[in-house]
């Protein structure tokens, strides 16, 4: 109940860390169902936001918590995490970095990285570079990932990605299909997404399902939010996670 409490208050702070929701200040709070496999459930709760302090650079803030419950094994864990982006961005691309940390019932990392996007008219084309590290398994990773996005209307997303990413006990490679549908007359969108991972040393495949509704603020069409708001994905895109 502690971590709940603590992941609920975060949320709401990041909502209105931003300068009182100035112009330029724009993100969404989100909620999500993940299943991963045949005996894996995660249940999402995230917010992001997204601002400029100056003309030149910009900040995004995250915070997200996680419930995972495993079938077979009756057991559950709860995870809280946050991360911030500062980057610079026009109207053809943009470059930053990320930091961000999580803790779980029996788990801390941290996530570290560079991330950036090339913008074309309907087309948007995405990479992070990511390390991870996490003391309690005493295990380092490093990884990469890339996306492509594209807009049918300025409400309507389609996207594909690669991954890559080499831990100490294993490396992994992941290719995943999606989209995000936003309603034209409200901030409410839906969205949905499939993951294949194979996991190379555990010779292992796992597949993961992805739906989640949001609801933004600052009055962005999803190719706004992607060219001007909340887009960063940080280590995310490349070790999944709770953003």
């Amino acid at each position: 109940m502690k971590n709940v409490l603590f992941a609920s208050a975060a949320l709401a702070a990041v909502a209105f860390a931003a300068p009182a929701f100035a112009d330029d200040t724009s993100g969404y709070f989100g909620a999500g169902y993940t299943r991963t496999g045949s005996d894996v459930e995660t249940y999402d709760l995230t917010a992001s936001v997204a601002f400029k302090p100056t003309d030149q650079i910009g900040v995004q803030l995250d915070a997200g918590y996680t419930s995972l419950q495993i079938d077979d094994e009756f057991s559950s864990e709860n995870m809280f995490g946050a991360g911030a982006h500062v980057f610079t961005r026009n109207d053809q691309w943009a470059i930053g970095g990320f930091a961000a940390v999580s803790n779980s019932d029996s788990v801390s990392t941290y996530n570290l990285g560079v991330e950036g996007a090339k913008y074309f008219d309907n087309l948007t084309v995405a990479g992070t570079i990511a390390y991870g590290s996490s003391d309690d398994l005493d295990a380092d990773a490093w990884g990469v990932g890339g996306e492509v996005r594209y807009f049918l209307t300025d409400n309507f997303r389609l996207n594909a990605g690669l991954g890559y990413a080499d831990a100490d006990a294993d490396t992994v490679v992941s290719a995943g299909l999606g989209g995000e549908y936003q309603l034209s007359t409200s901030p409410f969108s839906v969205y949905a997404g499939y993951t294949h991972y194979q996991f190379d040393e555990a010779d292992i495949d796992e597949d993961k399902l992805s739906i989640g509704m949001r609801v933004s603020f600052g009055g962005q069409t999803l190719k706004g939010r992607d060219r001007a708001g909340a887009s960063f994905t940080g280590a995310a895109g490349v070790f999944g996670g709770v953003f």
